[in-house]
């Protein structure tokens, strides 16, 4: 091999492992985009939230990232502490399907642990809202367009699925009109990550 053919292949070589690094970024942005959609209720279109990951790791989207407690970055220290301590003496509890003792069988457990859930509830984003917030993101789009996959992150399986996207695709498509008719109802400033926002937030680590 000569030193051209040498150079050659070491330039292959290159936009290959660019290729396989362009893959794997690729994967994680889906994978953080489905994650968002449907494991934490995050209710935006996949193909909004997949180009937010990209933005995020990019360096471009520098604002609090769409979550469940939006427009807060993350559920309060002060309720996620508050979670129930677990009961000194589980022997006695009866086991569950995994073949655990069952929490839910201890009454004080069981209490202290819905009190929690109502905290808890009480920090999420709610319909009016997530309209309110929410319309920004879905502005930059041609929604119209947007298919079920671009909707959901995969083609829907059943027709629970089905109703679910088209559920999300009929309140994606009255804000993304509404915004077009009554724009003053909407808020269209980013909403900024703050370091105090550390003290106070469950924040993930380089949140800032």
């Amino acid at each position: 091999m000569n030193e051209y053919q040498r150079q050659k292949a070491i330039e292959a070589l290159d936009r290959q492992n660019e290729l396989e690094r362009k893959k794997q970024r690729a994967m994680g942005y889906h994978q953080f985009a489905y994650a968002d959609l449907h494991y934490f209720g995050v209710m935006l279109p996949y193909r909004v939230l997949y180009d937010l990951r990209k933005a995020e790791f990019e360096g471009t989207f520098k604002e609090v990232f769409p979550n469940p407690f939006y427009p807060q970055p993350a559920i309060t220290l002060k309720t996620k502490w508050s979670f129930p301590k677990l009961p000194e003496n589980t022997d006695n509890l009866p086991l569950n399907k995994y073949g655990l003792p069952d929490l839910k069988a201890d009454a004080d457990y069981q209490k202290e642990f819905e009190e929690y859930k109502q905290r808890e509830e009480a920090e999420k984003i709610t319909v009016d809202k997530w309209e309110y917030y929410y319309a920004r993101f879905l502005i930059p789009y041609d929604l119209p367009s947007f298919t079920d996959f671009d909707y959901w992150g995969e083609v829907p399986k059943d027709d629970n699925a089905k109703q679910l996207v088209e559920t999300l695709r009929y309140a994606c498509m009255e804000i993304w009109n509404g915004c077009k008719e009554h724009p003053e109802k909407y808020n269209f400033e980013p909403v900024p990550r703050l370091e105090e926002h550390k003290a106070i937030y469950d924040v993930g680590y380089n949140y800032i």
